[in-house]
Parts: structure tokens; C-alpha cells; sequence
């Protein structure tokens, strides 16, 4: 009889094994990112605060980021997560870690295309440029390769970036230019795989 109770007990931890694991979901991208607009805010001496759209010619794929998440399904179609990674700006050149939180909707099921937003704390790699930071992103995920272990997905975006400046170097070489922030509205895809 205590064979019977010990198989039976670890039968249902199996099952709540198998469930527990079917709620949660890991996925890594990478990210081409594409500035549409750049803006710089400054004071001067006299406190008089300016703000410049900063030039974007050049190539226009002049961000990178590697970004990896965690996400626990609260209902079949959506989860909610933690987010981490690494990005790139430049013109200005700037390298910053992200940590944050992810949501997303599901159109039928985990399986399938999905709705997206992220928010994250960005924290500098150089504090001579800038301190801390913020990215918000929106977008659609969509598989383009399913099979039984991971699926690989391409992405789609909108993100706006504002660096806190304060104490960092001028961008503009003006006379008394006292840096306040950077921020950037881009456009940007990725792909990733999930498991």
C-alpha cells in the first residue's frame, strides 16, 4: 500500500511538473535597430534650455542589442516577464545594459503570433557619457519556423530611448553646453528563437 501512495505521489508531481513547465517560456533576440529621430537637450550658463534635432544621415542601422527574456504565462494568451540584455547606440556612440519587464499577447495561443510591449532601465557602461536611461517598446511577433523544441521568430518595432546626460560629455562643443538628455524614436526588427 505505501508502493501504491509513493507511485501515486510522484505521478502527480510529474503532472504538475509538465504543467508548471507548459507556463513558461525563454526566448533570446537580436536586434537591428533604426533611428528615425534623435533629439539633444542642453542649458546654458544663464540656465536657458535648448532643444536641437540632431543629424541622422549615414547609414541608417545604427543600433544593435542583444535581449533575452523569461515570461510566465498568466493566461493562455498572455504572459508577463523579465527582460535583460545589451545595446548599442551610435552617433553619439553610447553601450548600455537593459533590465526590465515584458508583456505579451498571444493571438490564439502560445504557439502563435503575439503582441508585445517592454519597458526597461537602461544603465550606462560609460559614466563619462551618460548615468542611467529608460527604453519603451512596442511590437508585433510573428514564428517563422516551428519545431518541436524552439521556434524561431521575427519581430517587429517601435521604441523611443531618452539617456539621462546629466554631468556627461557636451555632444554640440558650444560654449557653456551642459548636457541634460538623448533620445531616440527608431523603428527596428529581430529575430530570436524561443524555447
Amino acid at each position: 500500500m505505501k508502493k501504491m501512495k509513493f507511485l501515486a505521489l510522484i505521478w502527480v508531481l510529474n503532472l504538475f511538473s509538465v504543467q508548471a513547465q507548459e507556463k513558461w517560456q525563454t526566448s533570446a533576440q537580436l536586434d537591428f535597430i533604426f533611428p528615425s529621430n534623435k533629439e539633444y537637450s542642453y542649458n546654458d550658463s544663464n540656465n536657458v534650455f535648448t532643444d536641437v534635432e540632431l543629424d541622422n544621415s549615414g547609414f541608417l542601422l545604427s543600433s544593435f542589442a542583444v535581449q533575452g527574456d523569461y515570461n510566465y504565462f498568466i493566461l493562455k494568451k498572455l504572459s508577463i516577464g523579465v527582460v535583460g540584455g545589451f545595446q548599442t547606440l551610435s552617433k553619439p556612440s553610447y553601450s548600455f545594459l537593459k533590465v526590465g519587464g515584458v508583456m505579451r499577447y498571444f493571438f490564439t495561443d502560445k504557439n502563435s503570433g503575439f503582441l508585445y510591449i517592454n519597458a526597461t532601465n537602461d544603465f550606462s557602461l560609460n559614466k563619462d557619457k551618460f548615468k542611467t536611461g529608460a527604453t519603451a517598446r512596442a511590437g508585433v511577433g510573428f514564428p517563422i519556423l516551428q519545431k518541436d523544441e524552439y521556434q524561431l521568430i521575427l519581430n517587429l518595432f517601435g521604441e523611443y530611448t531618452q539617456l539621462q546626460l546629466d554631468g556627461g560629455k557636451p555632444l554640440l562643443g558650444l560654449p557653456d553646453e551642459t548636457p541634460k538628455y538623448y533620445a531616440t524614436r527608431s523603428l527596428g526588427l529581430s529575430v530570436g528563437i524561443v524555447f
